[in-house]
Parts: structure tokens; C-alpha cells; sequence
């Protein structure tokens, strides 16, 4: 019975061990790859000289340890451009950027060259399997879009050739016309296209459109140019020429130069298109030749001649304006002036007697400054004048002045005789005879007219109007012509000096008006045809100068609008008020406080009026100024509008310090008008609030920021409740429920087998391969903690090294480095342990396990084979041959020496058994573990 139970025991440790040496050996059992859980765009356009990204995204559960975007080389050798190990460690080249997270491959890519175009790889590696698929990156270039304007001269016809070039293009750009919309006529215009390949690859599109100037009615063209890289059409506009008939002019005006006169004709084009030329049909020369003169401008063409005025008066001049290249011509015909002087003649007779068509002047001896008007009747445009007295230059107190003569006077009796005055313009003349006699002076009583002047002058308010009529025989009467509504003074006084008299009436007014008013100051005296007046303008009260300020202040929690109404005026302010309204309705209250003063500062009125009003009743509201000064119909007023409160917004959240065990419940509060006051009600009553509050003012908006620290460890799992309250009433709380968290228990990720000690402490098994460097054994931790926080020290108490959730080996591994290793995951108070019973194991040992495994169960199988046979040999008692008995016992050890497990063995050749297929299924293994 111990043999059989022996083979039992052997064969189940041996099917048992094949995992164990599966773990041990690193080899993996063989699985059906999963379903490729890839989201990526198969084919992308890229524009050359700009970005574009490659979307790859992993949408499988298996945990990513390895990615990139990968690219065949000119050797056929994949490149990884960009990627991530392990989650941490990325890594980019060339254009690529950094993708954005292991299972999230999208990448931005700078395109710069053609070269980048082909297909990229966006690879996947898990423990399990690896999954990847193929992007196409097409790379295009945008054209440069010109467009130029040329004049040509073909066959005496103007025509424009607008090009249109898109460069650079890949693929080729495609390149059409539009006239106001729609395409170009063909029986107008005519377009030619080239198509040059550029050693690049790109291409250049050249269009060129050509059309006669006379046939084209449209001022703009525009270039329409289609290409992928385009989101729409691009389109380039030029203006071209288009026949316009100009606005054509003649007209003549007289000029003088070196002391001649010319008649200047001046021939002018505006506004055409094109500018036509001006010819000239001029008379023939007379004595002086014309002399031309041409100016250019951008909108107009003007030509000028000048003729002297005598050799071509009334000659025709003719302007033709036509063109170069085309059929229109039009002109314009003027006559030069024909000048006269038919007649030289006295313009007034205030001292003429007229005696048989003989004219005589009479003057009065004495007389001063005494003007003979004469007057020139023709049409000439200039004229000199002379005049002599009995064939003789005149006296010397008398001059030509003009057309008058002039004689400054007394009158004395030697201007007596006969004047002769001519005048003339080159040819033309026209004479004047005249006699002047002298009459003795009459003496009559003597009277002398007063000298008037009118000054005002301010003065305390008011404004003083002096009307002075001085040095007057007799005394002159002064007199006010004022309107009825003015309030005024007079005074009036008279003096008697030398034997004149002077009136002087002195006016008293207001300093200024509500509207414009004129005074009038009238004075009489029997030497005035009619009495003199003089008008004076009463000063208008200018409008006062009202200016608003206005600002926040913060007072007891509450914000206030302080404003200041200054009033700068001519006259002192007799009231000023504040209205408060809201969409029209008086809102007007007693929480508005209000100052006034009033002051003169370099003889100005100022007057001033501060008013502070509470903004949390009075938001929106228009708040005016309202003035009344004196002399102004109806007051004056300035608003301004208070801002309005938007609507408060307050928070609270949970915040988790990093690098220490404080957390923080933040409670925001931001509103407009009103400061409140926070508080925090927490779960435990007993507890001291620790709590920092922070308060910012900007203008009338208040935010406030209280924080509360805390150790998770006190209010875990149960809430904490922020109190908003300020003091209009208002209160709100928000409240905020502090997370509980737990870790239930560590998981080893490597294969590992599980030791149970007697002590009730579980080992997690596993095997290094020795002399192998970053080994990594990962942890995984089950709980619903955010992080978690990773400690692995030896048994002996010394620290072991680790990397986010792993236990690693960076330096080869040895024999130093098997243990017992046991690893600490915490969040904060909360944490859980594992143990890990580390073996260091080499090839050599690997390989000398195998040796044995195979040898011990190659002798057990030769044993058990032995035993059967003698078996069977006894109870068969056959009576075959010898020579036949002994062939089969060699076929039947000969197939039973076959191992499926020993491929090294020699097959001997024959036929097997009946019961062969039954005994291949057993087997002895002799099972040796180590840790080595």
C-alpha cells in the first residue's frame, strides 16, 4: 500500500509545482488577447508651419505600463517619438510634445517639413497584452496668395492684366474670378493659367485675367483661390481702372506779372479715368506769343495759356481733351474780353453847379479835407489817373487818391481854375474838365458837437455803464433807453469847463443777466442831423460750473456712497439740493446726511454740498444735484447713478494641506454692500473654534474667507456647518460633510504564493531573479482613501526603498536582499500592513531544479513499468514461445520508456499495447523546492 500512495502524493505535487515553476521561471500561461479597446483618428491633415494633434486614447481596463507613438525609420526600424514608462517617466523627440497621460496618447505635433508625412504607430503595453493601431498624417501647405495690377498697350488698346499667384501650395491650389459676384465674360475677358512644380513638391498657381479698359464697367476684381488648408475660400481684391468721363472746364480770370496784364485761360479735367490730354487751337501770334503752363494732380488735369491782353482781346480760344487710345474727344470755345473806357465822371455834386454841360466846383475858404469823387464807366480791369490844374501839376495840398482827388485843406484862393483829369488803360482813355471857384467863409454862431464815450465797470455784483457827452456847445442832453424788466440806477451830473460843457450819466446794473438784454445811451445836440446812440450789451450770467465727485467708504460693516456736488458760479448759489430716484420715483430718505459750505476763491462763487447715502437701500438709484442761483430762469442739476448689488455668492469646501496631517474647512463669502460675520458650528460642542478669517475691499464689494483647521481624525464622517450672518438679517449656512475613509487590506500585483504562519501571520512568497536591476514589487491598496502613503522596511527594522505604490530594487539583486520585508500603506490615522517574503533565485538553479524534476520522474516511471510487467507476466501464465514472449516484453518496456515530459529521450520504434494510452497518464515526481 506505501507505493501506490507514494505515486499518488508524487503526481499531485508534480501537476501542483508546474505553477509554481511557471512564477518561479517568469513565464506567463498563455491567454486569448482582449478586444483592442483603441479611440484614434485613422488619417489626420497636418498644414506645414503649424500644429496638429494625434488623438490615441485607451479605453481597455488592463493597467498600462509602457506607451508611445512610434514611426518606421528610413532602416525600417521603429522610432518612439513620444511616450510614457510607467506612468511617470514620459519622454518626447523631435516635434513631438509631451503626450497627455499614459492611457491618453493625444499629442501635439509642430509639422515643419514634409518628411513628417507617413504613418505613426500608437502602441499600448500592459502585462497582458499589447495594443496598438495605425494614424496617416498627411502633411499640406498653405499658398501665399498675391495679387498685381498691370497696364498694357496692345494694338492701340489699353488693357489691365490683374495676376493672381497662390505659392507653395500643396496640394495644388485651384483659382477663379469674380466680377461683382459671378464669373468673368468670356467676350470681355480672358484668362490664361500656369501651373509650375516646385522641387519641394509644391506647386504655384498663376492666374492671369486680362480685359480692355473701354469694355470693363466694374472697379473692382477679385481673386477666389480654394485649397484644403483653407477653412473657406480666400479672396484677394484689387481695384482696376474703368472709363469714367471726366468733369471738363474753361473759364479765364485776369493776372498781373512785371507790372502787365495777362488773360490766364485756364482748361481743366477732374474726376476722369483715365486723365484725357488737353490740345490747344490758339490764334495767331500778335506781337508776344502766349506762354503755356501745365499742372498734374491725382484727381484733375489742368492746362493753362497767357495771352497779353492788348494783341488778343476778343480772340477765340479753344481747349480740345481727348486720349491716347481712345475714340472720345470734346471741347470747349471762350472769347477774351474786349475792354472800354467810354467816360470820366463826377460821382457826387455836393459842391457842383452845373452852367451849359460846364461843371464848376464851389468851395468855402477855410473848408478842410475836402474829396471830389469821379467815377470811370467801362470795363477795363485797371486804370491810372492824373489830373493837372491850368495845364500845370497840381497845388500841393491836393492828390489823386484812386479815382477821387483829395485836397487836405483850408481852402485857400489859389484853387481857383480850370482841372483837367484823365484816366486810362493802355489804348483806352477818358478825360474830365471841371472849374473850381473859392466863396468867403459866413461866420454863424459857434457850436461845437460833444465827443461821446461809453465804459463800464464792475464792482460788487453790480456793473457801472458811464455815458459821457464832453466838451460840447451847448451842453448836450443824455438820455437811457433801457428795457423794462431790468432793474437799474441813473445818476447824472453836469460840468462847465473853459467854456464847454460835459453831461455824464451813469448807468447801474445788475453784474450779470439771465438772457442777453442791450441798453441804449442817446445823445442830443443841435449840431447832430439826428441824435447819436450808442449800444451797450448787458453781461449774460455764464451757466455755473457743476462738477461731481464721488467714492466708497466702509463704515460699522456697511458701505456708503459719499458724494460732492461743486458749484462754481458768477453769483453766489442761493440753494442747493439732493434728489434720490429709482426708475423716475423719488426714493429719497433720512439716512442721506448732508453738508454744505460756500466760499469765494479769485472772485468766484464756490459753493459745495456733500451728501453720504447707504448703498445697500439706495443701489441703482440716480442721486442729482439740484442748483438755484440768482439771475437763472430755472435751476440747474447734475446726476450720477449708484452702482447696483449684484447678488452674493458664498462656498464652503474641505481642503487637505499636502505634506502634513491638517486639514481645512474654507468657508467664501463675496457680496456687494454689506460685510457679514462668519461663524462655524462643528459637531463637538465643546470644541475651541480655531478659525482665521480674511477680509478684502474693492470699492463696494467685500469678500470674506474664513478657514478652520482641523485633524481629520475629529470630525470624520459628521458635518461641519458655516453661518453666514450680517446685519440686515440676513443668514445662510452651507455645510460641508467631512469624508470617512478606510483601507481594508494590501494586495501584492506580482504572483505570489501564500504562506500562512502559526503565529497567524500571512507571508506573500515570491522570487528576484538575481543579478537583475529595478525590480519593482507593486502594491495595491483597497480602500477609498484619495492617496495613500507607502513605507516598506526589513525585518531587522532598516528601510527598504520605494516608488509610489511599489517596493523597488533598483541595484542588481543578490542574495543580501531575500527577507522578510513588511510595507505600511496610511492615509493619515488610517493604515494597513503586508508581509512579503522575498527569494532570491539564479539560471543555474533554475536550471538544475529542471534537471531534477525530469531525472526522478524518469526513474519512477522505469520503476513503475518493471512492477507491471512481472505482473502481468504471472497472472497471464501464457504459453506462447519463448522468443514470442521475450519480443513482447521488449515492445511493451520499449513504448512504456517513452517520456511526453523528456523530449531528450530516443524513441524506440514498434507498436504499443492495448493498455498504453492508459499508463502515459501516470507519473512520479520528486518535488524539490529551495530558497536559495
Amino acid at each position: 500500500m506505501g507505493l501506490p500512495i507514494f505515486f499518488i502524493s508524487a503526481i499531485i505535487l508534480n501537476l501542483a509545482h508546474r505553477g509554481d515553476m511557471q512564477g518561479l521561471l517568469g513565464l506567463e500561461p498563455q491567454e486569448d488577447l482582449e478586444t483592442r479597446d483603441l479611440v484614434l483618428d485613422q488619417r489626420v491633415t497636418g498644414i506645414l508651419g503649424e500644429e496638429v494633434y494625434l488623438r490615441c486614447l485607451y479605453t481597455g481596463q488592463s493597467n498600462i505600463l509602457f506607451s508611445s507613438w512610434n514611426r518606421l525609420d528610413s532602416t525600417k526600424k521603429a522610432r518612439k517619438m513620444a511616450g510614457y514608462k510607467f506612468s511617470t517617466n514620459f519622454f518626447n523627440r523631435e516635434n513631438f510634445d509631451i503626450p497627455a497621460s499614459i492611457t491618453n496618447l493625444t499629442v501635439k505635433v509642430n509639422v515643419t517639413s514634409f518628411d513628417q508625412e507617413g504613418e505613426y504607430t500608437c502602441v499600448f503595453d500592459s502585462e497582458e497584452d499589447e495594443t496598438k493601431d495605425t494614424t496617416y498624417l498627411s502633411v499640406i501647405a498653405r499658398p501665399d496668395v498675391d495679387i498685381t495690377l498691370k497696364e498694357e498697350v496692345v494694338n492701340g488698346t489699353i488693357y489691365h492684366a490683374v495676376t493672381c499667384s497662390a505659392s507653395g501650395a500643396k496640394p495644388e491650389a485651384v483659382i477663379r474670378w469674380e466680377i461683382s459676384g459671378a464669373l468673368p465674360r468670356d467676350d470681355i475677358f480672358s484668362v490664361n493659367k500656369i501651373n509650375p512644380v516646385h522641387p519641394n513638391g509644391t506647386t504655384s498657381s498663376i492666374s492671369v485675367l486680362r480685359f480692355p479698359l473701354i469694355m470693363n464697367n466694374e472697379s473692382t476684381v477679385t481673386c477666389v483661390v480654394e485649397h484644403p488648408a483653407f477653412t473657406e475660400p480666400k479672396r484677394a481684391n484689387v481695384e482696376v481702372d474703368t472709363f469714367v468721363s471726366p468733369d471738363i472746364n474753361m473759364e479765364t480770370s485776369l493776372v498781373q506779372e512785371g507790372g502787365e496784364d495777362f488773360q490766364e485761360v485756364i482748361c481743366t479735367a477732374t474726376g476722369g479715368r483715365p486723365h484725357p490730354n488737353i490740345t490747344w487751337i490758339l490764334p495767331e501770334f500778335k506781337n508776344m506769343p502766349p506762354s503755356e503752363r501745365n499742372v498734374s494732380r491725382t484727381d484733375s488735369v489742368i492746362s493753362s495759356y497767357w495771352f497779353p491782353s492788348d494783341p488778343y482781346e476778343g480772340e477765340n480760344i479753344i481747349c480740345v481733351f481727348n486720349y491716347t487710345f481712345l475714340p472720345f474727344i470734346n471741347s470747349r470755345t471762350i472769347t477774351l474780353p474786349i475792354y472800354y473806357l467810354s467816360s470820366l465822371q463826377l460821382k457826387d455834386l455836393d459842391y457842383g453847379i452845373n452852367i451849359e454841360n460846364q461843371t464848376s466846383l464851389v468851395l468855402v475858404e477855410g473848408d478842410t479835407d475836402i474829396k471830389i469823387r469821379m467815377e470811370v464807366v467801362g470795363n477795363v480791369p485797371s486804370f491810372k489817373m492824373k489830373c493837372s490844374r491850368q495845364g500845370q501839376p497840381l497845388p500841393e495840398d491836393v492828390d489823386v487818391v484812386g479815382s477821387d482827388l483829395f485836397i487836405r485843406g483850408p481852402v485857400e484862393l489859389h484853387l481857383v481854375g480850370q482841372y483837367l483829369c484823365q484816366a486810362s488803360y493802355r489804348r483806352h482813355q477818358a478825360s474830365l474838365h471841371f472849374t473850381i471857384k473859392v466863396n468867403p467863409k459866413v461866420l454863424l454862431p459857434v457850436t461845437f458837437p460833444p465827443n461821446i464815450s461809453v465804459n463800464s465797470v464792475e464792482n460788487s455784483g453790480s456793473v457801472h455803464i458811464e455815458c459821457l457827452a464832453s466838451n460840447a456847445v451847448p451842453a448836450a442832453n443824455v438820455s437811457w433807453i433801457l428795457p423794462q424788466e431790468i432793474k437799474s440806477t441813473i445818476q447824472s451830473e453836469d460840468t462847465h469847463l473853459n467854456g464847454s460843457f460835459s453831461v455824464r450819466s451813469v448807468l447801474t446794473v445788475p453784474s450779470c443777466m439771465n438772457r442777453r438784454y442791450v441798453v441804449e445811451c442817446v445823445v442830443d445836440h443841435p449840431d447832430f442831423m439826428e441824435k447819436e446812440r450808442r449800444q451797450i450789451a448787458l453781461p449774460v450770467c455764464a451757466p455755473p460750473n457743476i462738477t461731481m465727485q464721488s467714492g466708497v467708504e466702509w463704515d460699522n460693516d456697511i458701505t456708503y456712497a459719499w458724494l460732492v456736488c461743486s458749484v462754481q458760479s458768477q453769483t453766489p448759489a442761493t440753494n442747493i439740493t439732493w434728489t434720490v430716484e429709482r426708475h423716475g420715483i423719488d426714493t429719497s430718505s433720512s439716512e442721506c446726511a448732508m453738508t454744505q459750505s460756500a466760499f469765494q476763491e479769485d472772485h468766484v462763487n464756490v459753493a459745495q454740498s456733500r451728501v453720504r447715502i447707504p448703498i445697500h437701500s439706495h443701489a441703482g438709484c440716480t442721486v442729482t444735484c439740484v442748483v438755484e442761483l440768482q439771475g437763472l430762469e430755472k435751476p440747474e442739476n447734475k446726476s450720477i447713478v449708484l452702482p447696483s448689488l449684484r447678488p452674493s455668492a458664498s462656498r464652503a469646501f474641505l481642503g487637505e494641506e499636502r505634506y502634513t496631517e491638517i486639514w481645512h474647512a474654507v468657508c467664501e463669502y463675496s457680496g456687494d454692500g454689506v460685510k457679514p460675520n462668519i461663524s462655524w458650528v462643528l459637531p463637538d460642542e465643546d470644541a475651541v473654534t480655531q478659525a482665521t478669517t480674511e477680509v478684502k475691499y474693492n470699492g463696494i464689494k467685500v469678500e470674506v474667507n474664513s478657514t478652520h483647521a482641523f485633524q481629520l481624525s475629529q470630525y470624520e464622517g459628521k458635518d461641519l456647518i458655516c453661518l453666514i450672518q450680517n446685519k440686515l438679517g440676513r443668514d445662510e449656512r452651507r455645510k460641508i460633510r467631512v469624508p470617512k475613509y478606510s483601507i481594508s487590506s494590501i494586495e501584492v500585483l506580482n504572483k505570489t504564493t501564500l504562506d500562512r504562519r502559526s503565529h497567524g501571520q500571512n507571508e506573500h512568497r515570491l522570487a528576484l531573479q538575481e543579478n537583475l536591476s529595478n525590480q519593482k514589487i507593486h502594491l495595491r491598496a483597497h480602500g477609498n482613501a484619495p492617496s495613500y502613503k507607502t513605507i516598506c522596511y526589513r525585518e531587522d527594522g532598516s528601510a527598504a526603498d520605494t516608488t509610489g505604490m511599489a517596493l523597488v530594487f533598483t541595484e542588481p539583486v543578490s542574495e543580501l536582499d531575500a527577507g522578510l520585508y513588511i510595507c505600511h500603506v496610511s492615509y493619515h490615522h488610517h493604515t494597513a500592513k503586508v508581509f512579503i517574503r522575498v527569494d532570491v533565485t539564479s539560471e543555474e538553479t533554475q536550471h538544475m531544479i529542471f534537471i531534477t524534476i525530469c531525472s526522478t520522474s524518469a526513474a519512477a516511471i522505469t520503476l513503475i513499468l518493471i512492477i507491471i510487467l512481472a505482473v502481468l507476466c504471472k497472472s497471464g501464465r501464457s504459453q506462447s514461445s519463448q522468443k514470442k514472449k521475450d519480443r513482447r516484453e521488449r515492445e511493451s518496456l520499449a513504448a512504456l520508456m517513452q517520456d511526453p515530459h523528456c523530449p531528450d529521450k530516443t524513441v524506440i520504434p514498434g507498436t504499443a499495447g492495448s493498455h498504453y494510452a492508459e499508463l502515459v497518464h501516470y507519473s512520479i515526481v520528486f518535488d524539490a523546492k529551495s530558497t536559495v
